[in-house]
């Protein structure tokens, strides 16, 4: 009986693990995707920025979320690479050009993670590509593009 028990909490605490672990590296992958989303899209032409935000917000009215927009960049750019995903647009990091699989960017990843940082920091010092992900605002001119939109 006691065996019972004792094989029960290791396949728990196993289980738990494993889902900690499948957990955290989609947190990876969404955070690599917010950064490597403004990175590229900043290297962009103006009129594909245009598609790739027109996309992202066709995806989150087809997601059915009620959350319309964005409130901050992890959020912004969490749809924006999941829209470049879906045009095509592969990343324009060096030796990176694909994207994360994410199926919703607004439960992804809170806009304040620890792994948004540690993505900047290697990206600096691997790439000297230096990014800032401001978990709090949104850039000025996309505001003004979507306010042009409504």
């Amino acid at each position: 009986m006691v065996s019972y028990v004792v094989a029960a909490v290791v396949v728990v605490i196993l289980l738990l693990l494993l889902k900690t672990f499948f957990d955290s590296k989609k947190r990876y992958g969404a955070a690599t995707n917010v950064v490597f989303a403004k990175y590229t899209y900043a290297k962009l032409k103006k009129d594909v920025q245009q598609k790739v935000h027109d996309r992202a917000l066709e995806m989150i009215l087809e997601s059915g979320v009620s959350t319309r927009g964005f409130a901050n960049e992890v959020e912004r750019y969490g749809w924006y690479a999941v829209a470049m995903d879906q045009l095509g647009i592969p990343s324009k990091v060096p030796e990176n050009p694909s994207w994360h699989k994410v199926d919703n960017p607004y439960e992804a990843l809170p806009a304040s993670s620890y792994l948004i940082n540690g993505v900047t920091k290697f990206l600096k010092k691997h790439y000297n590509i230096d990014i800032t992900i401001d978990p709090t605002l949104i850039d000025v001119d996309e505001e003004d593009t979507e306010k042009k939109q409504e």
